[in-house]
């Protein structure tokens, strides 16, 4: 599985490559074009391995004896603040309300400065702008792609 992801995330690198976003020969930072990378790597990993990553988290919650008798599925997670897909999570629930979320909508804050507080929210788009809450339904894992 690792050698289909690392061969993803080459065909993402290699189709931004070849559309010409690279044409400078002197040293940089990916800097925004980094970002867009990553985002559209994300999406593209959750779309073609969510399957197999929410498997595998079921298993290993099964494993240590934490396991659902609900239904669960792999959504990215959109940031509310910038539109990008910056992860993925696990959602659980009733299988007719699951079915339902598109993406986990985060939203971050911070308490007198004290703490910093993430709102992960199963939502029914990927715009979270547009999006309405899927009631009923959970996040049980957080996926950290590596991208």
């Amino acid at each position: 599985m690792k050698k289909k992801i690392a061969a993803a995330i080459m065909a993402v690198t290699m189709s931004v490559a070849s559309t010409g976003l690279f044409m400078t020969t002197q040293a940089f930072s990916l800097g925004d074009l980094g970002g867009i990378v990553k985002v559209a790597g994300v999406g593209f990993l959750v779309d073609k391995y969510g399957e197999q990553i929410n498997s595998f988290l079921n298993s290993v919650l099964k494993q240590n004896n934490l396991s659902t008798t609900y239904t669960t599925k792999v959504v990215p997670i959109v940031s509310v603040g910038n539109k990008g897909y910056i992860g993925a999570a696990q959602v659980t629930g009733p299988a007719s309300e699951v079915e339902r979320v598109q993406a986990v909508a985060q939203i971050e804050a911070s308490f007198n400065s004290v703490a910093r507080i993430k709102g992960l929210v199963p939502i029914d788009s990927k715009n979270p702008t547009n999006a309405s809450r899927i009631q009923g339904v959970g996040v049980s894992a957080i996926i950290d792609l590596r991208i």
